[in-house]
């Protein structure tokens, strides 16, 4: 598949409407993703983990549980994945995104993600993903160029605009 042909199977998933359905007609999945930050004005810094798959640079990101809302996920998916503890900044999402998460066994499945600001409260040592991830800050505008996702840049670049400085 050439990369106009990827380009073009990602972009029907989102734009289909009459007699011409794309293949994934499911309603898209539900997930929770943490951007954590510490620091303030010019010296916040963002956390960034890897990718189990591909090593690539990404946030904590993972599906909200039947007995949590997005804001739980997030901090959940924070320690698992990073090993820190978060703390959710009480104003709900401060964006979402939409992207194709590729799954071998199971097929793709389009997600919708909710993304939430977590504050650092503590870095742990040791994590239930640490020797499957690495993890380390930027400040914040390396930290949106190092990420892939064109949503989630956009939602983190409006997210730390808008942040006052503490």
């Amino acid at each position: 598949m050439t990369a106009f042909d990827r380009v073009k199977q990602l972009l029907d998933l989102f734009r289909h409407s009459g007699k011409h359905r794309p293949r994934h007609r499911k309603k898209p999945k539900r997930q929770a993703a943490a951007v954590v930050f510490r620091g303030s004005g010019d010296t916040r810094e963002i956390l960034l983990i890897t990718s189990r798959d591909t090593g690539r640079w990404i946030v904590p990101k993972g599906w909200i549980e039947a007995d949590e809302d997005g804001a739980q996920a997030a901090v959940r998916e924070t320690w698992e994945e990073a090993g820190i503890v978060g703390s959710a900044l009480p104003d709900g999402p401060v964006g979402h995104y939409r992207y194709l998460k590729r799954r071998m066994r199971r097929g793709d499945a389009v997600c919708d993600v909710d993304v939430y600001l977590l504050e650092l409260i503590e870095q742990k040592a040791r994590w239930p993903e640490k020797g499957h991830r690495k993890r380390k800050w930027f400040p914040v505008a390396a930290a949106i160029s190092l990420v892939g996702e064109i949503g989630l840049k956009d939602v983190m670049r409006d997210a730390f605009h808008s942040l006052t400085p503490v």
